[in-house]
């Protein structure tokens, strides 16, 4: 599981970055060697397509990635899928939850009101306008400017991205979530939870999602599930694995993969122990009823 915000911030020679105030944006040719790889960021992100292409899968969503695409993403984990042969250019805007409340609280009398178009959808579809296209456009030679560009004149920039897409008729849902996010204290750990189960991460990284201490993390969840982070997260991932051999033909090194599970000979004691039977055997039950 690669932590993307970091891997960026952490390897400008990489990927071109600017940062300001706890944002960073980057601009990147994607290094992806794998067909598919596991990505989580513990900020929420706005991406847009330079060039190229990557299908993203979530629990229940895909969206394919191609030129002129724009997706908010909610912070948490996805996979990434690339096509051989095909490139991947993209502007990342990494925006801290912090950034948002902020924004709206300073901003939300200049901001449309909204009918109740909330998305539970981890990733919010973009619609951009020639005006947000030429935003995206305008960013690009920042990256290589020197002397470097002014933390104030970015905190500019973005705000003038927020404020292209918010008003924007057709972002309602991303504008909805947003108002959300202001009015909430923090984002409830049940959310965070059925959202992310399915992905290898550590619990460092669940606690990083929900804005909390790994500590507060787990007695907040004691809490509110009566056991465990770890318990929980195998049952759930089996239940998950096992939806999926009886709904797809994915094998079971593939549903292993993608049920969060680290390599297939521990999914199938797991799964023997939980279910009586080995996945595959289990597979042959099912689709024999």
């Amino acid at each position: 599981m690669i932590d993307l915000f970091n891997t960026v911030r952490q390897h400008p020679e990489y990927f071109k970055q600017l940062k300001c105030k706890g944002l960073l944006f980057t601009q990147y040719d994607c290094p992806q060697e794998k067909l598919t790889q596991d990505l989580f960021s513990e900020h929420n992100y706005i991406a847009y397509v330079v060039s190229g292409k990557r299908v993203f899968y979530l629990p229940g969503e895909m969206h394919t990635m191609t030129e002129g695409k724009c997706v908010f993403a909610k912070k948490g984990a996805w996979i990434a899928e690339k096509e051989l042969g095909q490139g991947w250019c993209v502007l990342v805007f990494f925006i801290p939850d912090d950034f948002l409340k902020q924004f709206v609280q300073e901003n939300r009398s200049s901001l449309p009101l909204i009918a109740n178009k909330q998305s539970g959808r981890q990733m919010v579809d973009l619609e951009v306008n020639n005006s947000t296209k030429g935003f995206f456009q305008s960013m690009i030679p920042y990256f290589d400017q020197l002397p470097p560009v002014p933390e104030g004149l970015l905190e500019l920039k973005f705000n003038e991205l927020l404020f292209n897409l918010l008003i924007n008729p057709n972002n309602q849902a991303f504008l909805s979530w947003i108002y959300t996010l202001a009015d909430s204290a923090k984002q409830p750990i049940e959310s965070v939870m059925e959202a992310n189960y399915m992905y290898n991460l550590s619990l460092t990284d669940y606690a990083k999602i929900s804005n909390r201490s790994l500590a507060s993390f787990k007695r907040e969840f004691q809490n509110i599930y009566s056991t465990t982070p770890g318990r929980w997260l195998i049952q759930k991932r089996l239940e998950y694995a096992k939806m999926l051999l009886s709904t797809s033909s994915k094998s079971i090194a593939e549903i292993t993969f993608e049920s969060g599970f680290e390599n297939a000979t521990h999914f199938s004691r797991l799964f023997k122990l939980k279910f009586g039977n080995s996945p595959s055997h289990s597979r042959n039950q099912l689709h024999t009823v």
